[in-house]
């Protein structure tokens, strides 16, 4: 995606988390480098994700520090972006450090520096809520700095639902009453101190657990873990951090870095000598009074006070909450509700701010502007207890002046409860839970923004590739190929296909192939059902509903070669070529083709068509009468017996049927006829000789040829072989005019009609086996004889 914000230069992505991403980038008018933190464009269209991701920004802003990360500038572009720049941050953050290994000088520096930073934020209001290594970075000149203010703000957007699956890396900082859901205030924070404490001296956090439940759990009810012997000095201080009660605690970041003092002496001595005495003013190691050395607080008390400076009345103290009853003797001991709560109130913990530092070797930034003072808007919802005076000027001590004169130059963030936010918020967990919510409530696609799909949708922008986000755009998808499964899909065409394509689309949208499968399974299954339901049409001649089952097939699998045959064959239904078969009971009628207004058997009759015929009526009828049979036309009765079953030589199925008369013939058409309910008959000589049948003079089709002289002798014939000296199967030769086969050769066929109006004597129609070139295409025989060259072909009426 191309990132063009006015007043900047981007010239690289630094990092990337589940809310935003940072980009390397100058800012023009000021010519500095510059990190550009642009909001995920997905979650800016909701309002509340904007409207915090701003807030955020604005806070930091207000929080003019030397150890918090400075804000320089915060916007919306006409496009829609959200974004802020501040300081870029190269070297690296606290838990690159942790992991390399750190002295406990240097440990006692960065405490310091964080501790400072959280007092003076604390002084006006704020509580930071994830004091991590991740969110304490280095600048280049190697001081500390704490980002990712307010992300709770920034995150805690609509909800308190419960979201299963914790984050570890945050719950691991967690104070109890964070873990519980309950109100914090700068004590938590001082809890996190301490374990930072803890993981910097001993090399690991001092819970953890499978996960962030665990995690959270053992926070509020395990004992504080002891340090090794060698580091027994600070266990004090752990203890006084980690206390389970927040009233046991430092009361404020001053009284933590005097305890710091006291229990570290020898290494803020060591600071004494590397960073000297200037170095004091950095450290805040104790109130300014208690601090001469203090060249700045020096300067400060000689500054005569403004003239419109008066005394701020102090805010009247919160009353103490009373206590709660014990619990009655005897009563079983179990998990506090609150507990409870607390923890499903957790949506995920995951840091979503990211740190802002690039390469080691990048260009120093230039720092030579301050974020553009505004007028104070108090805050409506500060906290009601003023923090005590000592914090303010530890902290003050750090800025660019009193806190009266910092509090003016800054604009507090309204309307934000801090008690009421519990933690930080992963938006991919968050969209995650609700998703599981729709789901459960029924709201698969709809209504828009509240619905399983959007969320889990949502939630794969954000992290692209997230396991339980795919596994809930699946479920989705099996929902509505459930459905469909148990819709007709017939009655209920549009639904079904309705549902197919909701999960099809899923499918495609998000890779997810097993979706995929199922739907194309089902479409080819009805597909399947459809093009079958399509070649009954057909064979019934009823084009329209033909072609609509065949259409509907295409639509489902457009790739299916059934449908689109069924296609071309409906649009060619009762057209000259079109090509069919007519049931018969339980088999199939002879393949027809349409010629001209009737259809042609596209073959003679074959010897296992006629012996379904004769064994279902024709051996009743004929079998006491059979018919002599002549060979090769002959104008002489043989001695020698032949039937349509044994007419002299071999045969097999599918050769053409010979040695019935003209009445065998007849029965035979007549007899389909009532198998298929259609109007059968023998056809008429005009109309086979109108389809091309003629007496063939090459070896292209089966007549008397060399082949047939080797078998019989004489010397009449073609001098070619077609390879048969009697008949062949049907279709052995190429298909003749108008689709027909052996229209020239094999056998002759028997047509209705008589003989110069003489029935006695019926005309056949075409070449035989035996046929010579110089045959007329058309004789008369016997009708009451049979030979051995003479079958048929039926014909039927298109109805």
């Amino acid at each position: 995606m191309v990132i063009d914000i006015a007043g900047y230069s981007i010239s690289g992505e630094i990092g990337r988390g589940g809310m935003a991403v940072v980009y390397r980038a100058r800012q023009i008018l000021l010519d500095r480098e510059v990190a550009l933190k642009v909001l995920n464009p997905s979650l800016a269209q909701d309002p509340v994700y904007a409207q915090r991701f701003l807030q955020e920004a604005r806070m930091l802003a207000s929080l003019g520090h030397p150890h918090i990360v400075p804000v320089y500038d915060v916007g919306v572009t006409p496009d829609g972006l959200h974004y802020f720049s501040m300081q870029m941050v190269r070297r690296g953050d606290f838990a690159k450090r942790l992991r390399e290994g750190i002295d406990e000088v240097e440990l006692v520096r960065v405490l310091i520096a964080v501790a400072q930073a959280l007092g003076f934020a604390h002084a006006r209001g704020y509580v930071h809520r994830d004091v991590t290594p991740a969110n304490i970075l280095f600048d280049d000149q190697n001081k500390p700095v704490l980002t990712d203010f307010g992300i709770a703000r920034a995150l805690a957007a609509t909800s308190r639902m419960t979201a299963s699956g914790l984050s570890i890396g945050t719950s691991h900082y967690m104070s109890p009453e964070q873990a519980r859901g309950g109100e914090v205030d700068r004590r938590s924070d001082i809890y996190s101190l301490g374990v930072l404490c803890f993981e910097a001296l001993s090399g690991r956090p001092p819970y953890d657990g499978e996960d962030g439940f665990a995690v959270a759990y053992a926070h509020v009810h395990e004992p504080i873990p002891t340090l090794p012997d060698d580091l027994a000095k600070w266990q004090p201080l752990i203890d006084r951090c980690m206390a389970k009660a927040p009233d046991q605690r430092f009361s404020d970041c001053a009284e933590f870095i005097e305890g710091l003092r006291t229990i570290a002496a020898a290494e803020f001595e060591t600071l004494m000598k590397q960073h000297g005495p200037a170095a004091l003013g950095l450290l805040a190691t104790a109130p300014p009074e208690s601090n001469p050395k203090n060249k700045r607080e020096a300067r400060l008390k000689s500054r005569p006070a403004p003239k419109s400076a008066a005394p701020k009345a102090p805010k009247p103290e919160k009353p103490p909450k009373p206590p709660k009853p014990p619990r009655p003797a005897g009563e079983p001991s179990r998990m506090p509700l609150y507990l409870i709560a607390g923890v499903l109130t957790l949506v995920g913990l995951v840091a979503v701010g990211m740190g802002v530092f690039g390469a080691d070797d990048a260009p120093p930034a230039r720092v030579d502007a301050a974020p553009v003072p505004t007028q104070r808007t108090p805050s409506r919802t500060a906290p009601a207890t003023q923090p005590p005076a000592q914090i303010a000027a530890a902290t003050d001590a750090t800025a660019n002046g009193p806190a009266s004169d910092a509090a003016d130059e800054f604009t507090m963030v309204p309307d934000v409860d801090l008690a009421t936010v519990p933690t930080v918020i992963d938006p991919v967990e968050d969209l995650l839970a609700r998703g599981r919510l729709n789901m459960t409530a029924q709201r698969y696609t709809t209504p828009p923004g509240n619905n399983a799909l959007d969320r889990y949708a949502l939630a794969l922008v954000i992290e692209p590739g997230n396991a339980d986000a795919l596994a809930g755009l699946g479920a989705v998808a099996q929902v509505y190929i459930d459905q469909a499964r148990a819709a007709d899909a017939d009655a209920q065409a549009d639904a079904w296909s309705a549902h197919l394509a909701t999960a099809e689309r899923i499918g495609r949208e998000h890779g997810i192939a097993a979706v995929l499968a199922q739907v194309q399974t089902l479409r080819e299954a009805q597909a399947t059902i459809l093009v079958e339901r399509g070649e009954s049409a057909l064979r019934r001649w009823d084009t329209g509903a033909a072609q609509a089952a065949f259409e509907r097939a295409a639509a489902l699998v457009p790739d299916s070669k059934a449908a689109a045959a069924g296609l071309r064959e409906a649009a060619r239904v009762g057209k000259p070529g079109y090509v069919f078969r007519d049931a018969a009971g339980e088999a199939s009628g002879p393949e027809m083709v349409v010629v001209g207004r009737i259809a042609l058997g596209r073959r003679e009759v074959s010897v296992g068509e006629f012996r379904s015929y004769w064994t279902a009526a024709g051996k009743a009828k004929f079998g006491a009468d059979m018919p002599s049979c002549r060979d090769r036309e002959s104008i002489f009765r043989s001695s020698r017996k032949r039937t349509w079953s044994e007419p002299g030589f071999a045969q097999t199925d599918a050769s053409p049927v010979v040695c019935v008369n003209a009445a065998m013939a007849d029965g035979y058409a007549a007899w389909l006829a009532q198998r298929t309910g259609k109007r059968y008959r023998l056809p008429k000589a005009a109309e086979l000789t109108a389809a091309g049948a003629a007496v063939a003079r090459t070896c292209k089709a089966n007549v008397r040829d060399a082949q047939f002289r080797k078998d019989f002798g004489g010397r009449e014939g073609l001098e070619c072989s077609d390879g048969h000296g009697t008949t062949a199967p049907g279709g052995s030769f190429a298909a003749e005019q108008a689709g027909l086969y052996d229209t020239g050769g094999n056998v002759r066929e028997w047509v209705s009609d008589c003989d110069a109006g003489n029935c006695r004597e019926r005309r056949a129609v075409g070449g035989s086996w035996a046929s010579e070139a110089d045959d007329p295409p058309v004789r008369a025989f016997a009708a009451d004889t049979a030979f051995n060259t003479i079958g048929l072909r039926v014909a039927r009426e298109i109805d």
